[in-house]
């Protein structure tokens, strides 16, 4: 992960140590580099500046008793911030208290830049991925906050923009209830004028600007031209792409985007010591394009570290654009309004979420050839298929069916999937520390054909199993939430394996002549009952044998009679023909939808095959 942009702190009396840190920084390209060489000027600094990573000299991190140190952990946004302690090698000892105060690391100096640009560069990238990892959590919260501000916010405020009677006031809040959903640090809201874009509201919270509205203070920017002196549009620009195409442009990083003339941007930044990165402009339209709503740098409400705006954001900035464009037309924002509502059923998060879970690229054992087939019936889906590494060189696999269809059932997918993995990685965790409680004796197949796992490889599929249907079932179980689940885990070597299924079809082992095996459920569908028990079962592949597993969305696919498509056409199907898992996969798949026809896909319909060369 390549570090863009970040603003550092170094505290050091030290003048030539501060000119040899600053000098290597700047080679590497860090945007902004803050320095002081005392306690009371770096604490004055923090207050009032945000810093992404502090370099301070031991004997100053430990003055007042490491007060630095305590003020700077007590500060939320800095809860996570790096913080590396400069020392001399006869130092020791004040580093191994400055790390139990809060520091995260030190530097033996003097140092070479190379150790001193490591080192930065990791704890920053470090940094970014704890940020990255609360985006992620986050995300699952987004579908209920959009409903709420649909709720809370943008359908009160469209009432309170028609009682509105000062224009200026209008587009203001249109700004401030956009930065404020979206937590973005600037706003700027442009108007169109003949074959001009004028900007009109200009707010940047960081350097407490504030041009337009009811700031009294004109708008010191020139018009952007719509279209240049031979009268092509200007796409160069991202506003006046917007306001000429009608699209919304969302930016992750501005300084690394190469579509646009980004100069004005950077002019801009470094006259006024800003940073512009992550930048989300959507149209002013209802019948016509009216303008051009733009935010800048979104930042987490945690410690505001700046992150790309978000398909939330993305929603609720469009929508916000179409009600100042409703308000300077005198329209109703009815229609723009249903869309969202609709989009937060079945869209966007969802989709997302569910993009992040499923495994992009399937594991292949040598030996092996493993395959999926999914396809939702809707935007998002409630199945789930899971390959992935285990300890001791076994591969896990899991294929799920969520009782429910749409953005419900695309949440429980990932929270059961997520579960499922936790909960097999803590156990193998805990096995290692030997910090399980339970005797792993206790765990152990009815027989003794299995030889390829040991009582701690059971007992992770079992525990994570049973413990993921306690929380489903008691969290969630007054929703009849429920999920059909087969898990197993692999041996690739012997081709052993041992599973549970979960209420789920009855999984086929198939060779040259048929069905060789059917593994039928050995528990009930995970959160129907929180204290039901799930039992362990074995067997294995042979070379030529395919285990295929899938979800009801293929057994009970129906025609315009209600006839269903059922097993036995499954198993017709995977013998009809020599086969590897992709062919077999999707010639099973050909012929559900050709019994389907006209009736259509009612169902997610997903497949797991597992071929033993």
């Amino acid at each position: 992960m390549e570090i863009a942009y970040a603003n550092l702190l170094t505290v050091d009396p030290h003048k030539t140590r501060i000119q040899f840190l600053t000098d290597t920084i700047k080679e590497q390209g860090w945007y902004s580099i803050t320095t002081c060489s005392d306690n009371q000027t770096a604490r004055f600094l923090i207050a009032s500046k945000l810093f992404d990573a502090i370099l301070i000299d031991v004997n100053i991190a430990s003055e007042d008793d490491f007060l630095f140190l305590t003020r700077v952990r007590s500060n939320p946004r800095y809860s996570q911030t790096p913080i590396i302690v400069l020392a001399k090698t006869d130092e020791y000892n004040l580093v191994t208290t400055c790390l139990e105060h809060g520091a995260t690391d030190y530097i033996c100096m003097p140092t070479n830049e190379t150790l001193l640009k490591t080192r930065l560069s990791t704890h920053l990238q470090q940094r970014e991925i704890r940020a990255q990892a609360l985006s992620c959590l986050n995300a699952f919260n987004d579908m209920k906050k959009l409903a709420d501000d649909l709720q809370e916010v943008i359908l009160p405020l469209g009432i309170a923009l028609s009682a509105e009677k000062s224009f200026d006031s209008l587009l203001e809040r249109i700004v401030l209830e956009a930065k404020a959903i979206c937590n973005a640090d600037a706003g700027i809201l442009y108007l169109r004028s003949d074959n001009e874009l004028n900007f009109n509201i200009f707010r940047i919270n960081s350097l407490d600007v504030a041009y337009g509205g009811s700031s009294d203070r004109d708008i010191p920017f020139a018009p952007l031209p719509l279209f240049n002196q031979t009268g092509e549009p200007n796409h160069q620009n991202i506003a006046t792409y917007v306001a000429l195409e009608g699209q919304s442009v969302n930016i992750p990083d501005i300084y690394n985007a190469e579509t646009f003339d980004l100069s004005a941007i950077k002019a801009f930044d470094e006259k006024y010591q800003y940073r512009t990165i992550s930048c989300l402009t959507v149209p002013l339209k209802n019948k016509d394009i009216i303008g051009v709503l733009q935010l800048t740098n979104a930042k987490t409400p945690e410690d505001e570290h700046i992150i790309p705006f978000s398909i939330y954001h993305k929603l609720v900035a469009e929508s916000l654009a179409s009600q100042a464009a409703v308000v300077i037309h005198n329209h109703v924002l009815g229609e723009r309004q249903k869309e969202l509502l609709q989009a937060e059923k079945e869209l966007q998060i969802g989709r997302k979420v569910q993009a992040d879970f499923l495994p992009v690229n399937i594991l292949q054992p040598p030996g092996w050839d493993i395959d999926v087939y999914f396809e939702p019936s809707r935007i998002v889906a409630g199945d789930f298929y899971d390959v992935f590494h285990m300890p001791c060189n076994k591969v896990g696999l899991i294929i799920a069916d969520v009782c429910d269809k749409g953005i419900g059932a695309a949440i429980a997918m990932a929270q059961v999937r997520s579960l499922l993995r936790a909960f097999i990685q803590q156990h193998y965790f805990l096995a290692n520390q030997n910090m399980l409680s339970s005797d792993l004796a206790e765990y152990a197949l009815p027989h003794d054909d299995v030889t390829s796992f040991q009582p701690v490889d059971l007992a992770a599929i079992l525990d994570a199993v049973t413990l993921t249907n306690v929380h489903v079932g008691h969290n969630h179980g007054e929703s009849s939430v429920f999920v059909t689940v087969f898990i197993a885990s692999l041996d690739p070597e012997s081709g052993e394996f041992i599973y549970i299924n979960c209420g789920h079809p009855p999984v086929l082992v198939l060779n040259e002549e048929g069905v060789k095996a059917r593994l039928d459920p050995t528990g009930s569908a995970v959160g129907l009952m929180p204290l039901a028990r799930f039992h362990i079962k074995s067997g294995k592949l042979e070379k030529g044998d395919t285990l295929l597993a899938y979800t009801d969305g293929v057994s009970e696919a129906r025609n315009l009679d209600g006839e269903l498509f059922g097993e036995s056409r499954i198993i017709e199907s995977a013998t009809e023909r020599p086969f590897s898992a992709s062919n077999l996969l999707h010639h099973i798949v050909n012929q559900a939808h050709n019994h389907m026809h006209l009736a259509g896909q009612y169902d997610d319909i997903t497949m797991l095959a597992v071929k033993r060369k």
